[in-house]
């Protein structure tokens, strides 16, 4: 008997050249619940349907420096997949792309 698991997996990154954001690990908000994350692939249980995702992180000063959003659907039972990139300069918005 397989089991099948229903949630988000995030997979986060940045350029490599911005590697000085390794200290500085991202926060994922699902649904207005927020978790500390690390860079690379997380996953998120949720229920099925239509979630919100943000992603960002804490640099210095900045609060949610490279903030991105977008909605995702969550069929029955599968996995969404998104993926996370952080801008190349802290302060524009970092991008969300589902896979």
């Amino acid at each position: 008997m397989s089991q099948t698991t229903t949630g988000i997996s995030v997979k986060a990154s940045f350029f490599i050249l911005s590697f000085i954001l390794f200290f500085f690990p991202p926060t994922i908000v699902v649904d207005g619940n927020a978790q500390k994350a690390k860079w690379g692939e997380q996953f998120i249980p949720t229920g099925p349907g239509e979630h919100s995702v943000s992603v960002f992180f804490k640099y210095l000063f900045i609060k949610e420096a490279g903030k991105a959003s977008a909605s995702v659907s969550v069929p029955e039972g599968q996995t969404a997949r998104i993926t996370y990139r952080a801008p190349w300069i802290v302060f524009m918005p970092g991008k969300i792309k589902t896979v």
